[in-house]
């Protein structure tokens, strides 16, 4: 099988998860997609998935694997594949393949299959099984990869999804059969075609057959096949959450002969009733629920959960054909919501039916209290909604349910009800902020942005304080230095902005003879300017890094041979919940341009202890043979420093540079003719046009070497 593939759609819930586990398996992946999600795209990035700068078909693929809302017919990577000959597979049909040297327990139905294959996961991993895995979603917080490959596993964990009709091309060993609808008929014909394909699908599977003895219609399938027929029970009662806990837990432990341990705190998927935000009286969550007995099934979980909270969706329908099928049903449903707003339809890339919208759904409703409302006016429409909510004695429940592009604008009201309240809370706590605060010259490479709100902390406490409140509002949150390595969005950063520019998180002393402790604020200069004073040898060549100490600590950065944790002590590091701790050096495992550090920790401080010296000949000698390398090796202007990260047996430099890509430009942004592993941003450089920069040379260099550059500098995301 081809192993040089070109994945179209690459950020897709379905696509993502194959691409990453494709690439953990060795394949060659490169990827394109119209509506590139950032942080997918990040996640694909860690795993070495190669994002293509440009929509076109690398001479090296010799496989398309598309999503199918891609049309064959009209795609341009797709034309160039039929016109080269290269072969096309949806990406249900690439799955079977690929699952063919695998046991294969396949989860299958209209509702929970990514649920129940992330809980079946996470099961698998805390109880120490080996096997793989491919997630059609993924993990909140990313804390789990949806895919998983070992060498040595004889089993696959996957859903197949019989949405696109690829369902005929799997035989499982085992297959866990969640539920039927009459959803996706449309795609098979009729329902008799559709039932057929699911005992097909039964008939070819080779062990285990495992269906909820509350869904009626693959209850009578499964029996069919009483020699495989493992019936799931005792799960009425259960909401659909609990279910698929205990759906997951019951056939794991059926189809690896031994008892498991349910993990505390399971992570869960994204989007499955996901809190947004708390807010006075209002409480937001949003969920994937585009069925009507999902809607159902998340009005059940949320009288059971939020029972003392009148109950409000936010619904956008999603598909065509599936609001033409379900409209009643979904009428009924929302009907029994306290209030009721129904945005418009999500076509999903269907062909338009005359007399299909989401008005079918609101004109069939009964409810009083509904209401349409426009995706235009969707902000404002929500804030005095909010307000009127908010006027009532009792608790309110906010949903924002839908598969389509609900949860974008969503994201976008309820982020701007939390700047509110963070810009109220730094205020009554007398933290100084400012709102919209321009911080292109915060940031090396010049782009133009701004922060939605930025913070500046004087002291340890005004920035616990800060943490707490970004906890408390689901606030992402950005401490920034000196902004040398940082690639910031274009326009504004949504996110609460941390500057540490007080006297606090500058301050440098010698604790004894020959200690000394730096706050994370320290130029990286002045921390080895201080140390040559006293004829300290170890921090000399660190002199031309530009940047604090807190950041060159993030990166373990390092220059000719030394690195910042060379004379390194120990740190002082706030948690996630604004806790201080001081660690030792030797409790953190740092490697090449890395160290251990959680992500949501802050680096306060660090203690360096010194001990070798030398004479003033010496440090002369060494800045002026470092001023000249850098004169000769180094570009001046807007830039990073170094973009890409050295391999073990390669430079990134050497490798750009033999790649012939000095001096490509896109936009207003460059490859240093100087140095190749330099992106000179001139005046007008958009954060775009250095991304999609840094792309190309990716890919051209893999497409020459085979070697995969990844950065040093950090792209700020607006998740």
């Amino acid at each position: 099988m081809s192993k040089n593939i070109c994945m179209l759609g690459v950020c897709g819930a379905g696509m993502a998860p194959l691409a990453t586990y494709l690439a953990r398996r060795g394949y060659d992946v490169y990827g394109w997609d119209d509506y590139a999600n950032a942080a997918t795209k990040d996640l694909l990035l860690e795993h070495g998935v190669v994002f293509l700068a440009e929509k076109f078909l690398p001479e090296s693929c010799d496989l398309v694997v598309r999503s199918s809302a891609i049309d064959e017919n009209t795609d341009e990577i797709c034309k160039l594949a039929l016109a080269r000959g290269v072969k096309i597979l949806r990406r249900g049909e690439f799955l079977a393949k690929i699952s063919e040297n695998r046991k294969l327990l396949a989860i299958v139905g209209s509702h929970g299959k990514t649920s129940v294959t992330g809980n079946c996961t996470e099961i698998l991993m805390a109880n120490g099984i080996v096997f793989d895995y491919i997630v059609g979603g993924f993990f909140r917080e990313n804390k789990i990869s949806p895919a998983g490959y070992l060498e040595n596993s004889e089993w696959l964990v996957a859903e197949v999804d019989e949405s696109d009709g690829t369902m005929e091309n799997f035989s499982p060993e085992c297959t866990i059969a969640l539920n039927y609808d009459d959803d996706h008929v449309c795609n098979y014909g009729n329902r008799e075609n559709f039932l057929l394909a699911f005992e097909n699908l039964f008939a070819r599977t080779r062990s285990k057959i495992f269906v909820p003895d509350c869904d009626a219609t693959f209850t009578a399938m499964a029996k069919k096949f009483p020699d495989k027929h493992v019936p799931i029970k005792n799960l009425n009662g259960c909401d659909f959450a609990e279910a698929n806990r205990k759906i997951a837990l019951f056939c794991v432990e059926n189809v690896f002969g031994r008892s498991f341990n349910l993990p505390e705190g399971m992570i869960g998927i994204q989007r499955r009733n996901d809190l947004m935000l708390r807010s006075g009286k209002c409480v937001f969550l949003n969920d994937y629920a585009h069925h009507p007995t999902e809607v159902e099934a998340l009005l059940k979980y949320a009288r059971k959960h939020y029972g003392d909270h009148e109950l409000n969706i936010v619904f956008q329908p999603h598909r065509l054909t599936r609001t033409q099928q379900y409209f009643a049903e979904f009428a009924r449903v929302l009907d029994k919501f306290d209030r009721q707003f129904v945005v418009e339809l999500y076509s999903a890339f269907e062909k338009k039916i005359e007399g299909v919208s989401a008005e079918l759904i609101f004109d069939s409703m009964k409810s009083d209290s509904r209401e349409f409302i426009s995706l235009a006016g969707f902000n404002g429409d929500m804030h005095r909604i909010c307000l009127e909510l908010s006027a009532n004695e009792k608790k309110q429940l906010i949903l924002f349910v839908g598969a389509g592009n609900i949860l974008s604008h969503a994201k976008k009201f309820v982020d701007e009800v939390a700047f509110a309240e963070a810009s109220r809370r730094l205020e009554a706590e007398k933290i100084p902020f400012a709102t919209s605060a321009d911080l292109t010259h915060s940031f090396s490479i010049g782009i133009r942005t701004a922060a939605r709100i930025c913070a500046e902390p004087r002291n340890t406490d005004e920035l616990a304080s800060i943490i707490r409140m970004c906890n408390d509002l689901n606030l992402r949150r950005v401490v920034i230095g000196s902004g040398t390595n940082i690639l910031p969005p274009d326009g504004m950063i949504n996110a609460a902005v941390i500057t540490l520019k007080s006297k606090r998180w500058t301050a440098m002393e010698w604790t004894d003879e020959r200690t000394l402790r730096c706050s994370c604020g320290v130029r990286m200069s002045d921390f080895c300017s201080c140390a040559a004073a006293r004829s300290y040898v170890g921090a000399e060549k660190l002199a031309n890094i530009p940047g604090c100490i807190g950041g060159a600590i993030r990166m373990n950065a390092g220059a000719h041979g030394q690195s910042i944790s060379d004379n390194l002590l120990s740190l002082e590091l706030m948690d996630s919940l604004g806790a201080v701790h001081s660690i030792a050096k030797n409790e953190l495992r740092f490697a090449y341009r890395t160290v251990d550090i959680p992500t949501d920790y802050t680096v306060l401080g660090a203690t360096f202890r010194f001990s070798e010296t030398a004479g003033d000949d010496y440090f002369l000698a060494t800045g002026d043979a470092l001023l000249e390398w850098r004169m000769a090796h180094q570009p001046s202007g807007l830039n990073f420093g170094s973009v890409f990260r050295n391999g073990s047996d390669f430079s990134a430099g050497e490798l750009i540079d033999r790649a012939g890509l000095k001096g490509k430009k896109i936009g207003d942004a460059s490859i240093s003719t100087v140095h190749a592993n330099f992106i000179i941003g001139g005046g007008g450089a958009t954060a775009k046009d250095v991304e999609t920069l840094i792309d190309a040379v990716r890919y051209g260099v893999y497409a020459k070497f085979k070697k995969f550059l990844r950065t040093e500098v950090v792209i700020l995301r607006n998740r």
